[in-house]
């Protein structure tokens, strides 16, 4: 997890071994340019994939209104052919949509709340403390309703 990636983080990322790069950015936001950058990151014999997985903006209202199950299925989608899967996942500073989503990738790994929360400090200590309790508890109303509509 991190923030944007950009040239000035290339080689640091591709010490990662990294088969995807998941962008959390919108459209407005320049997403798609980060398709440019992701591709460095790889090798010919395993190349980085970049996934897009748009969420308008790091505020109640905009995860509310972004439909977390579609992202969570393109994701699955994207990595299920990959074997050893390494992931960046980032929004424009790595902190709300981020945390926010890296959250519920591990609440759906089957970690309760309290080991959810330790996992992303152990993985960015800045997102764990940033992300905010109001996104965590909103993610934590959709995992609740996810496993209420199965």
């Amino acid at each position: 997890m991190g923030p944007r990636p950009g040239k000035k983080s290339i080689k640091r990322l591709q010490d990662l071994n990294l088969t995807h790069c998941c962008t959390l950015l919108s459209e407005r936001e320049g997403a798609p340019l980060i398709a440019k950058v992701c591709a460095q990151l790889g090798t010919a014999e395993r190349p980085c994939e970049w996934v897009w997985l748009p969420i308008e903006g790091g505020n109640q209202e905009a995860l509310r209104q972004t439909d977390i199950l579609s992202l969570v299925e393109n994701l699955r989608e994207a990595i299920a052919n990959t074997p050893d899967v390494h992931i960046y996942l980032h929004c424009s500073a790595g902190i709300h949509r981020t945390g926010f989503f890296a959250y519920i990738l591990l609440r759906l790994m089957g970690h309760d709340s309290a080991a959810a929360l330790g996992e992303l400090a152990d993985l960015r200590h800045v997102t764990s403390n940033q992300v905010g309790e109001e996104r965590i508890e909103l993610a934590d109303e959709f995992v609740a309703s996810l496993a209420t509509a199965q």
